[in-house]
């Protein structure tokens, strides 16, 4: 078994300067576990420099622009979460799937650089990890029902879990997996990881999956 990632080393030597991966629907959050398949040219040697180094990459959401700016520079919402590359799968030409795990959510601003891909200065962000009262864990249930809906149910995700992350940050994890997964728009899921409070994440989680008029 590999070993987990150290979070409290890697944010207490946090770079600062990370790359940015701008992407139109994902939102990734601290604790769960983002697939990307990497292809363009910028981005393959964005993962490259990253594995060569800290193997830190911030995830931010893309602003609604035009199709110019999009084809350029798109803006990026400025709250972004920066992720550590657990997984990489070299495949043909280039290509790459890997898995990012959410390490810390924080507020970005884009660096002049010269490199193909874009950089952020990146000041994180703590999350305030609440104690979770006697109804935490059967609304945790429903929002794993609705989001997740894995054949291994809760209690086998939360063993899938701990094989990256240490017991204490179980609760919070599956919170943030139930986020990124769950059947809502990407702008209802940047107002989840701007909330700094845990347990006021999964009550805003499900009253945005409570309103399904509200998910497309």
């Amino acid at each position: 078994m590999k070993p987990k990632p150290d979070i409290d080393r890697i944010v207490r030597d946090f770079p600062r300067r990370v790359p940015i991966f701008p992407l139109p629907e994902a939102v990734l959050f601290p604790g769960a576990v983002l697939p990307l398949h990497i292809f363009e040219p910028r981005y393959r040697e964005m993962l490259e420099d990253a594995l060569a180094s800290d193997r830190l990459i911030a995830m931010a959401l893309l602003k609604q622009c035009s199709r110019e700016e999009y084809e350029s520079r798109p803006p990026f919402h400025e709250t972004v979460c920066v992720g550590r590359i657990v997984r990489h799968e070299a495949l043909a030409d280039g290509r790459s799937n890997i898995a990012l795990l959410g390490i810390s959510a924080g507020r970005a601003q884009e660096a002049a650089d010269d490199r193909p891909y874009r950089t952020a200065e990146v000041l994180l962000l703590e999350d305030e990890l609440d104690a979770f009262g006697s109804a935490f864990r059967a609304r945790l249930e429903r929002a794993y029902a609705i989001s997740v809906q894995g054949p291994e149910g809760l209690a086998g995700f939360e063993s899938q879990l701990l094989e990256l992350l240490d017991e204490d940050r179980i609760p919070a994890a599956l919170i943030n997996t139930c986020a990124l997964t769950a059947p809502i728009l990407p702008q209802h899921k940047l107002q989840l990881l701007e909330e700094r409070s845990i347990a006021r994440r999964l009550e805003r989680l499900i009253e945005f999956l409570e309103r399904p008029w509200q998910w497309n």
